[in-house]
């Protein structure tokens, strides 16, 4: 008998069990997938011309909830000069709902800015005047939450409490106003035509409705910062469904009672179009604007037909974008929009609110027609739970041509990660199988390794699915949306109360180093957070919605943390000095002392020798939860690394980089 060499008689046992899956292709679903080649990658090359859908470049996004901004002109903060007095049109139904909008005016702004669910003032003036702040702390684009007119009135539910509450402990007596919502965040609409008059000047009313928009737009473009305006086209705001009570799942407002001069209707420019309920004769949606009532329950179980025609947030009236003059009207408000300000700096864009919630057909006439208008308009689909582990967000990605994503994949594994919440997706494997697309090793194991995987985790928890990877190239993920929070989830020293100043400035850090288009919440470049309190538990957790949206501070004001400033504003800034950031490859290294589990090395690369930028070729950068001393060990040709925070030139021995890290530190290097 001859004896074959070990190494022989391994790579035997791969090429007999590489077969092996292949012939259980037929009897495994999903095998035979792992075994074929995967389709090349059609923009593998990646260069710095490439166009993927969403139309972001070296961009570096900022999202701001208006009314909680700045309050730049507190003549808006109960605007009822937009409702004409009862003596001017006494006895008429335009009378009558001119009263009953100034009268709930009255109720709906809150000076102390305690109460979560109400007005607190902010608008487009007091954005104006934050030009140069945003623009200094690195910001390309801002994206404001919608600036459409709301509709007037509050919803009030006794279980809810949002008030805020300064610590933990501290207690309230019971009051009205705690129980309340009002539409301040943006996303009741009733005329999608109109600017809500809680966030224009009362100057404006009488000639120029739009004039501290157009200003805005104006000031901005002056500055190279382009304004994405947030689009809701699913629901309109709370109203009545019939005049008897709903029975349990049969629809209707079920959560609350609510107290409005609209009840779901639609305008037009300040004529109602679409009527949802008629308070007079009890008929629901004589106009047929809008889905008959379906309450979705389980937004994890339900169907997507459910999906399109249900309505969420406790049951506002749908709207059914089938319709032919539903759909015209929202197109001929995309068409409004796109070409406002049109001689001078018109809107860059849409951030497209719960796109999974509308008809794919109509996303389809919509961006056909945006692209047609503005080929570089930039289109941002909220798909929520959306990124590579959640099929449908890839195939609605699919199925459109022009519209990108928001990562919440990716956000949710970071968020848990540098909050040491390291259990399923806070690990830093799924962080580097997600953020390196097919460089991942998963996507690149041999035939044994992911037999082995197969048979450890048949779910593949942990995996990024390789259908994901193989029907989304690189590049268009690169263009993908990646937040650390956003207007839904909670803030992060909310809902990690022991989370440390270092651990989540390494946080910014990493996502500003990482693949995407890096997007801050308002606030975010300064821990913004509230207080933590038992009370204090909106959607999905404790400083959820409504607490994730506390009035904006500024420098010098108690709660600043000029560190946290200083990181984001370092790392913005440094997104448009190295396009690498933004375009480049991703690689992870080990260095000798780390630990796979708890540090993250990361080196970004140009794809191609062709793309590297001279003044940064390369970013590295280094975090460690233990701290200690590592070498990292660079490519040959790399000469010299510059440390970002200090300026301090890195001293690389025959190829090693020295890196001293303090727990929960990252530093952040670039190398030439």
């Amino acid at each position: 008998m001859v004896h074959q060499p070990r190494n022989t008689w391994i790579s035997a046992i791969v090429t007999c069990l590489s077969c092996l899956v292949l012939a259980l292709g037929g009897l495994w679903p999903g095998v035979s997938d792992w075994a074929t080649a995967a389709p090349a990658d059609p923009v593998a090359t990646n260069t710095l011309a490439d166009r993927v859908p969403g139309n972001l470049g070296n961009d570096v996004l900022y999202y701001i909830v208006v009314d909680r901004f700045l309050d730049g002109n507190p003549d808006n903060n109960i605007p009822d000069f937009a409702f004409e007095s009862a003596e001017t049109a006494e006895g008429t139904a335009e009378a009558r709902y001119s009263a009953m909008n100034r009268l709930l005016l009255q109720h709906m702004y809150d000076p102390s800015h305690r109460f979560m669910g109400m007005y607190w003032g902010g608008d487009l003036e007091g954005v104006i005047q934050r030009l140069d702040y945003l623009k200094d702390l690195g910001i390309t684009k801002l994206v404001l939450s919608p600036i459409q007119d709301n509709a007037n009135g509050l919803f009030y539910h006794p279980d809810i409490n949002n008030y805020l509450h300064d610590q933990k402990g501290a207690t309230i007596e019971d009051d009205f106003y705690r129980h309340i919502s009002t539409a301040y965040h943006g996303y009741w609409t009733k005329d999608w035509f109109e600017i809500d008059e809680h966030l224009r000047n009362g100057a404006d009313q009488a000639t120029d409705r739009y004039a501290v928009f157009r200003r805005l737009l104006n000031e901005a473009g002056q500055r190279g910062l382009g304004v994405v305006l947030d689009l809701t086209m699913n629901q309109t705001s709370p109203g009545h469904i019939s005049t008897e009570k709903p029975e349990l799942g049969a629809g209707g407002f079920l959560f609350g009672e609510s107290w409005f001069a609209d009840n779901g209707d639609v305008y037009r420019h300040g004529q109602r179009v679409g009527l949802h309920w008629d308070p007079r004769t009890g008929e629901r949606d004589p106009d047929h604007w809008f889905h008959p009532p379906q309450i979705i329950w389980d937004f994890d179980t339900a169907t997507e037909a459910l999906l399109e025609d249900g309505q969420i947030s406790g049951g506002m009236p749908d709207l059914d974008q089938s319709q032919p003059q539903v759909e015209q009207y929202f197109l001929d408000a995309t068409r409004f929009w796109l070409t406002f300000n049109q001689d001078s700096y018109p809107i860059a864009g849409f951030r497209l609110d719960a796109v999974k919630h509308v008809n794919v057909s109509f996303w389809n006439k919509f961006e056909q027609l945006v692209h047609e208008i503005n080929p570089n308009a930039v289109l941002l689909g909220e798909f929520f739970g959306g990124g590579y582990r959640l099929e449908p967000s890839i195939r609605f990605l699919k199925q459109t041509d022009y519209i990108s994503q928001y990562d919440f994949n990716f956000s949710e594994a970071i968020r848990r990660f540098f909050a040491h919440d390291r259990g399923w997706d806070g690990r830093s494997y799924v962080l580097q199988e997600i953020t390196q697309g097919r460089d991942g090793q998963y996507y690149n194991a041999n035939p044994l390794e992911r037999l082995w995987h197969r048979i450890m985790n048949p779910a593949e928890t942990l995996e990024v699915p390789r259908e994901a990877l193989d029907a989304i190239p690189d590049a268009e993920a690169k263009g993908w949306v990646t937040f650390i929070e956003n207007h839904d989830q909670p803030r992060m020293f909310s809902f990690y109360p022991d989370l440390s100043d270092r651990a989540y400035a390494s946080l910014i850090k990493y996502q500003f180093a990482a693949r995407g288009v890096p997007l801050i919440m308002y606030g975010e470049e300064t821990g913004l957070g509230v207080p933590y309190h038992p009370d204090h538990e909106g959607l999905f957790g404790i400083g959820g919605d409504p607490f994730n949206r506390p009035m904006m501070i500024w420098p010098n004001s108690p709660g600043w943390k000029p560190e946290v400033y200083e990181a984001t504003r370092t790392m913005a800034n440094l997104r448009q000095q190295c396009p690498v950031l933004r375009y480049g490859s991703t690689r992870y290294l080990q260095p000798k002392g780390s630990n796979t589990q708890n540090d993250l090395f990361m080196l970004r690369q140009p794809v191609t020798p062709d793309d590297a930028d001279p003044a940064c070729p390369q970013v590295l950068y280094a975090y460690s939860t233990q701290g200690g001393e590592f070498l990292v060990e660079l490519d040959d040709q790399v000469q010299a690394a510059k440390l970002l925070e200090k300026g301090q030139e890195g001293q690389i021995l025959e190829g090693l980089l020295p890196v001293r890290l303090q727990p929960e530190e990252a530093k952040v290097f670039i190398l030439k």
